[in-house]
């Protein structure tokens, strides 16, 4: 299931550059993060937005090097500034190490905006799959840490939400199996999924109160294992009066832009993830 998603050497645009840099995480750890920005961007007159973004696979698998074609389209189209992670991976490092490293990420961000050329108020998390996850549990974290200024938007693609898919779906499924999520969420959680004690942070479908989390797109697809439990965040998000814009694409299995890059649907989504940059 994984193996589309790994790629060749990134195909950046030649108004885009990309460092990996390094940055300290706590104790003796170290993260990888790839910055992706345009080459102007310390000379641009003002700050700009700047992007989170957390890879998918499963949470078991994939790395940041993979997303730096498709984040570089978006930089070069939006003029944001992209910060990929390299999060640690389960069953080795179980929650919390993924989500303390992209908090970690974000910290840095924030941190070293001045430096950056990045406006704090103006930054966005973004993520695919198990990316998508982390995200909404990075938004999920910054608000009952009551961080300010606020995570400006959540941008998901097909998250993994909730620990409690387990079992058999009702309806076709293509793609990523019932068998592959008990495998990804054990793996994290190191333990069986689907249990009472589970963390909201862990699993982002178990929070008590949406109350307070920044604006949610989400895009999911109907033969995609996460459709229900997407179509469930998007619904708790509308009675709480939270702006939200959802995408719901027929005939397609989850993690489809990584089985087609060109796909009509995969450039649609691009689309609206570079529009709701450009508005941040």
């Amino acid at each position: 299931m994984l193996a589309p998603f790994e790629a060749a050497a990134p195909d950046v645009p030649d108004s885009v550059q990309y460092d990996i840099i390094n940055i300290a995480a706590g104790g003796s750890l170290t993260l990888n993060v790839y910055h992706i920005r345009l080459r102007d961007t310390q000379s641009a007159p003002s700050p700009t937005s700047a992007v989170i973004h957390i890879h998918g696979g499963g949470l078991i698998a994939c790395s940041a090097s993979v997303f730096v074609t498709p984040c570089s389209r978006i930089v070069r189209d939006t003029g944001t500034q992209i910060f990929s992670v390299n999060y640690r991976l389960a069953p080795e490092h179980p929650y919390p190490a993924a989500l303390d490293d992209v908090s970690a990420a974000l910290k840095w961000v924030r941190q070293n905006a001045s430096t950056l050329g990045v406006d704090i108020a103006r930054i966005a998390v973004m993520g695919e799959s198990a990316g998508g996850g982390l995200a909404a549990a990075l938004a999920i974290r910054a608000r009952n840490e009551q961080l300010s200024p606020p995570i400006a938007y959540q941008i998901l693609s097909y998250p993994m939400l909730d620990d409690r898919t387990v079992g058999k779906v009702p309806g076709e499924i293509v793609g990523w199996s019932e068998d592959d999520n008990v495998t990804g969420w054990t793996a994290y959680l190191g333990h069986p999924p689907g249990g009472p004690d589970v963390p909201e942070t862990a699993s982002p479908a178990r929070v008590k109160d949406v109350v307070g989390l920044p604006r949610l797109y989400l895009a999911t697809t109907q033969l995609d294992l996460f459709c229900r439990e997407n179509l469930t965040y998007i619904q708790r998000f509308i009675e709480a009066g939270i702006e939200v814009e959802a995408h719901l694409s027929p005939g397609l299995p989850h993690g489809f832009e990584g089985m087609q890059a060109d796909h009509r649907v995969g450039k649609e989504i691009e689309e609206h993830r570079k529009r709701i940059i450009r508005n941040l």
